[in-house]
């Protein structure tokens, strides 16, 4: 993994609002849909303000990333602010999952990697000589498309990243493996189960454990790539 300072002068992209031509509305007919897409404008627009006032919690600036001499990311300036959901939306192949990992420095583990530009966490660089890559990791936590359950029962694979952390109180560990599983929706289905292996569960109720396992060390932010892909309905 190489990082190098961004040098990129390139303005962001923009994209121009279409223009679809507008009917007159039939004679006698109410145009309500005139009418909707004014109160949908406004509740946007009331949305943006509210999402304005919260400070960025992750922030890329020129951001670009190779796979050796494969350019994969190109110049993204993306602000992310706490307490709110980003949601990146693409086709398959277009550098989602890539850039998800480049928040976390995931993508250190692969060789030939370089990254430019730079990448903040409450405004400090998590590309900085002085990060520590094992707390980093502990404040941005990640749920993958593919669950990965670990080979322990159940409890043990939500109480793991607690017991790390240096939580060993039974009583303690009991509300956070109830909590985070109601949080992911399987309480309900294994509460009983506790002790049984992780790897018995569906595709999906492991999924819905791996989601559990992250919430449980409280991170500060919460990565998640397509985790519902492997979800029943």
């Amino acid at each position: 993994m190489t990082t190098e300072p961004g040098t990129l002068s390139t303005e962001p992209g923009s994209t121009e609002p279409g223009s679809p031509e507008q009917g007159s509305p039939e004679q006698g007919v109410t145009p309500v849909r005139i009418k909707t897409v004014s109160s949908l404008q406004q509740n946007e627009s009331r949305s943006a303000d509210e999402i304005a006032q919260h400070p960025n919690k992750v922030a890329t600036s020129h951001l670009d990333f190779f796979y050796g001499s494969n350019h994969a990311l190109h110049d993204i300036s993306l602000d992310m602010p706490e307490h709110c959901v980003t949601a990146l939306i693409g086709p398959s192949g277009c550098g989602k999952s890539t850039f998800l990992r480049c928040l976390n420095r995931m993508n250190d583990m692969i060789e030939g990697t370089i990254v430019r530009g730079k990448i903040t966490l409450d405004q400090e660089d998590i590309y900085s000589r002085n990060t520590d890559v094992v707390e980093l990791r502990k404040r941005v936590g990640m749920v993958f498309q593919k669950s990965n359950p670990f080979p322990k029962t159940i409890y043990e694979n939500v109480a793991y990243g607690p017991r790390v952390a240096g939580i060993r109180k039974r009583s303690v560990l009991d509300e956070i493996i109830e909590k985070c599983l109601k949080q992911s929706a399987l309480w309900d289905e294994v509460h009983n189960r506790l002790d049984e292996s992780a790897l018995q569960l569906s595709g999906g109720q492991q999924q819905r454990l791996c989601i559990a396992r992250a919430l449980a060390t409280d991170p500060d932010v919460l990565l998640m790539d397509e985790p519902a892909s492997a979800l029943d309905p």
